[in-house]
């Protein structure tokens, strides 16, 4: 049996090359399982289908709202709309809800592993997931916007249920009562885990991947602005991401590889890199 079992969750963008990271940089060197949880509506020959152990299908409601009205009665839609402008409203509510599914419906499946890897579709993955230490909770430094990354996640399955139950937390008065100035994905994410008693065993660890989807890709936020050349229509939603991956593999394996293992992704790396301090300098001759 596998220890590790890998979830993805949601709507699933990204492509075929960034499954393929997945992969091979998880699914190979950390021998895991792989989970998906997503809509049928999604679903076109995907290699993610031959891959996954578990197959996690839903028929997604019309609007996602109905799924609370059917399965909370307390302070959720209170809660939502103080997002109603950061991503919370209009996409935390669907990725609270895929939680509170995989939660209600398949935690026997899941409590066969000892760790568990609660991830997104498109995430790109720049090297080897590292083995980490099954006693903590680890998250990806950076991109927490005042709360704590909720991109991907890496659990021990004692803690599993207290992670997932985000909805039980959303529909509690304590939630409202916590008068937060800016609520968004990130914020109601973190202060989930200070609610549950979760936040004392958080741990980072160096960023390895990054937000990519492809031309075409439905999102219910942040559009894609930035193209991946060399990569035949794959594009980057935060480029911060993207050159911190970067960085870290570069300070883990040296340049020598990176140029002869990732060469286009190196050479992206070096655009967006130069683009920058081309912007700060011209900014800096506006100034003067």
């Amino acid at each position: 049996m596998n220890k590790t079992l890998t979830i993805l969750a949601g709507h699933p963008r990204g492509g075929e090359q960034t499954w393929n990271s997945l992969y091979k940089n998880v699914l190979t060197p950390l021998e895991s399982d792989l989970a998906i949880c997503t809509g049928s509506k999604w679903l076109n020959g995907q290699s993610f289908l031959d891959k996954a152990q578990y197959q996690w299908i839903i028929e997604e409601p019309e609007n996602w709202f109905d799924y609370y009205e059917k399965n909370f009665n307390g302070s959720w839609r209170e809660y939502f709309k103080q997002g109603l402008d950061t991503g919370l409203y209009n996409s935390g509510s669907i990725h609270f809800a895929i939680k509170d599914i995989i939660l209600k419906n398949h935690i026997n499946d899941i409590k066969n592993y000892t760790q568990i890897i609660y991830t997104r579709f498109d995430q790109f993955y720049t090297c080897e997931h590292p083995k980490l230490d099954n006693k903590r909770i680890w998250i990806p430094e950076g991109e927490d916007y005042f709360g704590i990354c909720d991109r991907h996640a890496v659990v021990p399955v004692d803690d599993i249920e207290k992670y997932l139950d985000i909805c039980s937390f959303i529909d509690s008065k304590s939630a409202i009562n916590r008068n937060i100035e800016y609520l968004n994905c990130e914020v109601a994410y973190k202060e989930q885990l200070i609610s549950s008693g979760l936040i004392e065993k958080v741990s980072r660890f160096d960023r390895l991947q990054f937000t990519s989807a492809k031309k075409g890709d439905t999102t219910n936020w942040r559009i894609p602005k930035y193209r991946i050349i060399f990569y035949s229509g794959l594009q980057l939603k935060y480029p911060q991401e993207f050159i911190d991956s970067m960085n870290n593999y570069l300070k883990s394996y040296g340049l020598t590889k990176a140029i002869f293992k990732y060469k286009l992704l190196f050479i992206n790396y070096i655009y967006l890199q130069s683009r920058r301090k081309l912007g700060n300098f011209k900014n800096k001759i506006l100034r003067t």
